[in-house]
């Protein structure tokens, strides 16, 4: 499982990646998924705010399945926030677009040293704190690596 506190080897095993990398699975290119990620990091560390798009009590459930069990990411899963169609990117380049996460993870990682009660949304599964989002990253993380053989 990706532990995205240990920023060098995340970040790291992204330069594995090229613009020309398959997915083992689903749709996306190398460099959507990584701006993808760093979407979903600033919706945690303070620079998003997402409304959750779910029911309380669908947003619970999901809680509980992916935060508080071994359940992993299905493949196939689909998100709302990735349209369908071509990418239309936010960094010229997946060498940008990786940077970029790199400072997300660390901006991620200062917010919560200064607001360790910040309790940011997650779309789907409603209000998490630190130690949740720790989770859901992680298995976010390992969920889009395995998705490019990353891992």
């Amino acid at each position: 499982m990706i532990a995205i506190d240990n920023i060098d080897e995340t970040i790291g095993r992204l330069s594995k990646l090229n613009d020309d990398t398959q997915p083992v699975f689903g749709s996306m290119r190398p460099q959507q998924m990584v701006e993808h990620l760093t979407m979903t990091i600033k919706a945690s560390n303070g620079k998003i705010q997402a409304t959750q798009r779910t029911s309380e009590e669908d947003g619970a459930k999901f809680k509980a399945e992916m935060i508080y069990t071994d359940m992993e990411f299905p493949m196939g899963i689909k998100t709302p926030t990735i349209p369908d169609g071509p990418p239309v990117y936010v960094y010229t380049d997946l060498p940008a677009a990786i940077a970029a996460l790199k400072t997300e993870l660390q901006d991620f990682e200062n917010y919560y040293k200064n607001s360790p009660d910040a309790s940011p949304t997650h779309a789907r599964l409603g209000v998490l704190d630190h130690n949740e989002w720790l989770i859901f990253h992680s298995k976010h993380f390992t969920h889009h690596f395995k998705q490019f053989g990353l891992i």
